[in-house]
Parts: C-alpha cells; sequence; structure tokens
C-alpha cells in the first residue's frame, strides 16, 4: 500500500485505482473511512473507477493500518482532554488530512480540470467535518489548491455522532447497550450496523418511526456474508478502543458539534470552499441513527444561509459500497 509522508513526520497509507492515462480530465475522489471498517471496504470500487472515468483513492486514517499511531500524549486528549484541548486536537486532524490532500495533488499531478471530491463515510464524516473546517488555518497556498481543487464533499451515511448530535432520550447503539457485554460489542457493533432495517413512515419524519433492531429476516448483514479474508481485509478493532470509541460517543459530542458548525454553516468557512457543492447521502434501510442525523442536518440547513443537497437511496444498508459498488457509483455521480 502507498503512503504519503507530511512535513510534521505523520504518514497516511492509502489505496488508489490509478492515474486515466487515456484521459486529460479526470475526477479524483478521495475516500475518508469509518470506525473500524478502513480503506479494505471501498477496493471493490477501484475495478469500476476508470470505466466511470474517476481516480478513486481511499486513505486510512491515523491507528489504521500503514498509518501513523497516535501518541501517548494524543490518545490522553482523546480519553480525557477537556472540550477545548479535544477540539485543538480535532482541527489538527482536519490539517493532516488536507495536508495528505495537497500532498497528493502534487505528488501524483492530479489533473485540475477534473477536480476533486472528498467523500467520508460514516464516522469518517467527523474527520472529514474536521478537513473542511480549518481550511481558513491552512498555508495560503495549501487553502488555494484545495479551494481550487475540490469541487464536491459529499457526506456518505454519516451517523449523528459524527455530527456530534445529541442522542435522543432512550436510544441506543451496540456501544452503549447496556444489554450487550462491553467484550461483544465490537462484533454486535459490525453485524447492527451492517444490517437491513425496516423502519415505519420515513416520510412523517417522526423518531418514533424509526427502530433500533427491527431488522429485515430475509437479509443477512453485510458481515455475516464475508469471508474470513473479506473480513479481515477491511476491519481493524484495535482503534475503536483506543480513540474512535471515545470520538463517537456523547461524552466527545460538544467538540464535534462545535466543529460541525463551523464546517457547513460558518461563512467564512463556507467562502473558502468557494461554491463546492455539499451533500448527504444515505439509505432508507439503514441503522436508526444515520437516517436521524440526516433530519437533524437537514433542520439545521434550513435556517441557514447555506446549501446541502441530500439524497435517499431506496433499499440500501449501510454498506452499499461493498454490497453494490456499480449502483454506488453510479448513485455518487450524481454527487460529485
Amino acid at each position: 500500500m502507498p503512503s504519503l509522508a507530511l512535513e510534521s513526520g505523520v504518514v497516511f497509507a492509502y489505496t488508489d485505482s490509478g492515474a486515466l492515462t487515456d484521459y486529460t480530465c479526470y475526477k479524483t475522489v478521495v475516500i475518508i473511512h469509518g470506525h473500524t471498517f478502513h480503506n479494505g471496504t471501498f477496493q471493490r470500487l477501484n475495478a469500476l473507477a476508470k470505466p466511470n472515468g474517476l481516480r478513486i483513492i481511499s486513505v486510512n486514517r491515523r491507528e489504521y493500518p500503514g498509518s501513523t499511531p497516535y501518541s501517548d500524549e494524543e490518545l490522553a486528549t482523546f480519553a480525557c482532554g477537556s472540550d477545548a484541548e479535544r477540539a485543538v486536537l480535532l482541527e489538527q486532524q482536519g490539517r493532516d488530512l488536507a495536508m495528505f490532500l495537497d500532498g497528493l495533488i502534487t505528488h501524483l499531478h492530479l489533473p485540475q480540470t477534473g477536480g476533486m471530491a472528498i467523500l467520508g463515510w460514516s464516522m469518517g464524516c467527523l474527520f472529514l467535518m474536521a478537513l473542511v473546517s480549518c481550511i481558513c488555518t491552512l498555508p495560503k497556498a495549501t487553502q488555494e489548491r484545495l479551494s481550487s481543487f475540490v469541487h464536491n464533499i459529499v457526506m456518505l451515511q454519516p451517523p449523528s455522532l459524527a455530527f456530534g448530535i445529541p442522542t435522543p432520550p432512550g436510544w441506543l447503539i451496540p456501544q452503549t447497550d447496556p444489554r450487550i457485554a462491553p467484550e461483544a460489542r465490537g462484533p454486535a457493533f459490525a453485524k447492527w450496523v451492517s444490517s437491513y432495517f425496516i423502519h415505519g413512515n420515513l416520510s412523517s419524519r417522526n423518531i418514533d418511526e424509526l427502530t433500533y433492531d427491527d431488522t429485515d429476516p430475509d437479509k443477512s448483514s453485510t458481515i455475516e456474508t464475508l469471508t474470513p479474508e473479506e473480513f479481515l481485509g477491511m476491519t481493524d478493532f484495535a482503534p475503536g478502543d483506543r480513540y474512535d470509541n471515545i470520538v463517537g460517543l456523547p461524552p466527545f459530542a460538544a467538540p464535534v458539534f462545535e466543529q460541525t458548525q463551523k464546517a457547513l454553516f460558518n461563512e467564512a468557512v463556507r467562502d473558502a470552499w468557494r461554491g463546492t457543492q455539499f451533500w448527504n447521502v444515505y439509505g432508507d434501510a439503514e441503522p436508526w441513527n444515520i437516517i436521524y442525523a440526516a433530519w437533524f442536518l437537514e433542520d439545521l440547513a434550513i435556517k441557514s444561509a447555506f446549501q446541502i443537497n441530500f439524497k435517499v437511496i431506496h433499499g440500501i444498508n449501510h454498506f452499499l459500497v461493498w454490497e453494490n459498488p456499480e449502483k454506488a457509483l453510479n448513485e455518487l455521480k450524481e454527487c460529485i
């Protein structure tokens, strides 16, 4: 797996579907993965990239295979830092990812004419928001390149906690479900997040129409369909205990929500991205917190002066990119 080292010493490993030698102009899509499921999750997209005029680069976040682990000091800040300290650390994650993108542009000679789309998947949207919100703090040359190259920012299937949205009273996810033993929560989360859910009348936008555990008995969860080799090639559970579970749970919500507000609704930030299109894409058979996040975000967008486009895909679970990569690209073309 290739990697790119920043001047700070942070290294990001990534996969790359490759340059399109027959094209003088093509779009580059950079994907930031979510909790537990790393860039191996997107490898089925690679064979379809060139036929669709795309170059797909999937980065592994820090702590995931090939990328730099966090220091003990950084992990301590994640675990028990103040909100202010955590906000500073989150902003640094955004700057590191921004410098990674800038490095890709220069080292891989990416074509500006096709531009770039940045796609955060699932909890990767938390780090996407860190990247978006930090643009005004970047070196001027980097800021100029990113604002010129990046035409689309796609939040693909983000959960509520990726935005710091408060969890409604009485609602659960496997990581907070007291009925699940702590040592069993990782496997329970993997099955839960990849299941097909049967919700009620979603057009009502009523949270009581969502379900936590009513899944389609005729459809296996994605995790149950994987071979051992496929499973090992797309997962790493260790970062969950070290920091992903911390960043993605309610005690961390305040700095994450502030980051979301800045990324999506701050005038200086949105101006710096120069008309970049923002999208939120999700399915109607996903876990409740994915759908609830979209409703909550849409309400915020309606009250703001800044546009976010929303796209609902019927019948998909959280792993569209793996279950049906051709459909995933066809649906994403509207957004990128």
